[in-house]
């Protein structure tokens, strides 16, 4: 047994030489953990077993002083009792040599307070810039966030207060010292549907550059006359309309029409669509219609043309099941104030488009308003040989009458040129005449006399096209002149569709053949039927193969005889492949469509049925289905019976006819194959001459 001294001399040694294993240690965060060793730690995480330390029990811990010495930290609190020496004999723990020490003196507070001070007081190691950054940044993002579009909406509201302010300088300047508000409206300025300009120039638009319509033109020279010389109404205490509603098919000339009004009288013209004035947001449509007006009465005398106005104008529920939007009735209301608010001392003509007469809501149409309709109808044939005349007048045919002009194209800006003037840009877009070569023999009269026999029932805008599809088939063959083949293949073209390469095998093209040769004899041995002018088998657009005729007039009535005869046409492509090829194909799908219509139509529509009697009812195209129908299961039950009775009648009589003229039928076939496409004169050499009385 060692005596107490020796004890305590030993115990201090042992302090000491555990101190400087602690000095020798990389962190100073554990002051328990051991140094690095070769192969240590394990797998699993340890230490040797002579290294390793554990908790000790609180038998064996020395209460931890209130002061830091080593730091110059004091810890607040009471005081902690003295070490009993009991403590300080406590064993070696994990078996080594070394025991743990105990905290018996002073300077061991060091030891256990600093991992402590320097993991809690000290923090990381950072910085104390790296920490003022880490608030000032994001405060900085936050502000910019919020502070810049409320710079940015002040900057912009006094560039708009400048340029308002030069803007009424300016005009107080010119109207006589008139001063305009200075300072915008803030809301009109945050407003996101920004002011429109509707004003258009139509200098050069006059009468007469509207072919066709003569009737048309008469009724609005009246709005001409007056918006030069209002005194020449209004001394006889007349009225003129304050709205005309122009109404036809797309492509008739309506809204050259408004135009050349506007142009003959000189005035402003002022147009738009019935599509501008919906957009996507709330009341947009109202404030378009008051700034349309607003700018008119500005510039009186002046013409306001709106065209398809029907986008708008529809909200009774014209060509739908129910009625417009709540926007779209806005828009309307806005329109209806408008007119009811032009007075007779105003000099505005407002003229409105649509194709859709019947979806027109009435209050547009009452007096007062659109109190005016104007028809334009579909050109006849006189129209469309002035049509056709004027157009090419202006390509190279070799008519003395040709005055072509090579149109210039504008050339794009480039950075860096210098603006030129308006008068300089209209200089240099003027098209240049061409020198016309004459050929002898040829007249546009008679081009136009052989294009109008072909196109009845089409538009000015449809016979422009032609025109247009011949010359350019005439260039690009190198041809130096439009002749009329280019100008009747220029009819196909728009009408059927472009010619594209043959895709079906030789009995497929020989079954096309019979077909569009048994419409050709139906329709040539029938004296109410008109002229074959051409059958080809050479694919056009979606038409593997047709056959032409010469078309009636739109406003020419068609007899009962008539549509019998049409049925015979129709069904004799079918019946031909039945008679020839000893079957039939899909390819008289549109045919049979078409006749189905026409004998329906012709007792339901048209009255004309034996057992219906005179019974007729409306057109329902747009909606079709139960809920549409105007009549009862039963009528049209016995209605398509009936149609079906005439459609097998006339079934019957074409498949007799055919089969009388079957060589013919056979050897047009052969013609037809060998040349792809045949005319009058081919036709005629085959079947003779038509039947007496023939159309």
């Amino acid at each position: 047994m060692t005596s107490p001294p020796q004890q305590q001399h030993q115990q201090q040694n042992n302090n000491n030489q555990y101190a400087q294993q602690q000095q020798q240690q990389q962190g100073w965060g554990n002051q328990y953990a051991p140094p690095q060793q070769q192969g240590y730690p394990n797998m699993y995480g340890g230490y040797p077993p002579q290294q390793q330390q554990y908790y000790q029990p609180q038998q064996y811990q020395q209460a931890p002083p209130t002061s830091f010495p080593g730091a110059g930290y004091a810890f607040p609190g009471a005081a902690f009792p003295a070490a009993t020496p009991a403590a300080t004999a406590a064993p070696a723990i994990g078996g080594g040599s070394l025991p743990p020490p105990a905290f018996t003196a002073e300077g061991d507070a060091s030891e256990y307070y600093k991992g402590f001070y320097q993991g809690v007081v000290r923090g990381n190691g950072s910085s104390s810039v790296g920490t003022a950054a880490s608030w000032l940044v994001p405060l900085a993002i936050n502000t910019a966030l919020f502070l810049g579009p409320i710079w940015y909406i002040r900057r912009k509201y006094a560039q708009q207060a400048a340029e308002a302010a030069g803007s009424a300088v300016a005009g107080a300047a010119g109207k006589g010292g008139k001063k305009k508000n200075a300072m915008p409206n803030f809301m009109e300025m945050m407003m996101p549907m920004k002011p429109k300009n509707y004003r258009v120039d139509v200098k050069g638009t006059k009468f007469n550059d509207v072919i066709g319509i003569p009737e048309a033109k008469e009724d609005l020279k009246q709005y001409v006359d007056f918006l030069k010389d209002p005194s020449k109404f209004t001394r006889l205490g007349a009225r003129l309309p304050k709205g005309c509603l122009l109404t036809g098919q797309p492509g008739t000339g309506k809204t050259l029409l408004a135009r050349a009004v506007a142009g003959e009288a000189a005035t402003p013209f002022f147009t738009c669509s019935g599509a501008d004035f919906i957009e996507i947001y709330g009341g947009s449509g109202p404030k378009r219609v008051r700034e349309l007006f607003a700018e008119a009465r500005e510039a009186a005398p002046c013409v306001v043309f709106i065209d398809e106005i029907d986008a708008i104008g529809s909200r009774s529920g014209g060509r739908t099941m129910g009625g417009g939007s709540s926007e779209e009735n806005r828009t309307i209301n806005q329109l209806l104030a408008e007119l009811d608010g032009l007075s007779s001392k105003e000099a505005i003509v407002v003229i409105a488009a649509t194709n859709y007469a019947e979806a027109i809501d009435k209050a547009l149409l009452r007096e007062g308003r659109f109190d005016r309709k104007v028809n334009i109808p579909m050109p006849d044939k006189q129209a469309r040989e002035e049509l056709f005349s004027f157009y090419l007048d202006q390509v190279m045919t070799g008519d003395k009458s040709c005055k072509p002009k090579i149109m210039k194209m504008k050339q794009r800006v480039k950075e860096g040129d210098e603006p030129k003037s308006a008068e300089k840009i209209a200089e240099e877009e003027k098209p240049d005449l061409i020198e016309p070569i004459f050929v002898e023999g040829v007249s546009n009269k008679v081009y136009a006399t052989a294009l109008a026999d072909r196109t009845p029932g089409v538009s000015p805008a449809q016979i422009a096209t032609i025109v247009n599809e011949g010359a350019l088939a005439a260039a690009i063959h190198d041809e130096k002149v439009v002749t009329l083949p280019y100008l009747q293949e220029g009819i196909d073209d728009v009408l059927i569709g472009k010619k594209h390469r043959q895709r079906m095998s030789d009995s497929s093209l020989r079954r096309t053949a019979y077909h569009e040769v048994g419409h050709a004899i139906m329709s040539w041995t029938s004296p109410l039927q008109k002229d074959v002018i051409k059958i080809s088998i050479v694919p056009r657009g979606r038409a593997g193969g047709y056959t032409q005729q010469v078309q009636d007039e739109a406003q020419e009535p068609q007899t009962d005889d008539f549509l019998f005869s049409q049925l015979c046409v129709l069904l004799g492509g079918r019946v031909a492949e039945r008679l020839i090829m000893g079957d039939i194909s899909t390819g008289a799908l549109d045919d049979l469509q078409r006749a189905t219509k026409i004998s329906v139509d012709k007792i339901l529509t048209y009255g004309m049925g034996e057992k219906s009697g005179q019974l007729a009812f409306r057109q329902n195209e747009k909606n079709d289905g139960r809920a549409w129908m105007n009549y009862s299961e039963k009528l049209h039950g016995r209605v398509e019976g009936e149609a079906k009775a005439l459609v097998d009648k006339a079934y019957e009589h074409t498949m007799k006819t055919l089969t009388e003229n079957k060589d013919l039928l056979v050897k047009l076939s052969e013609l037809l194959l060998e040349k792809r496409e045949v005319n009058r004169a081919d036709v005629e050499s085959v079947l003779g001459k038509r039947p007496t009385g023939s159309r």
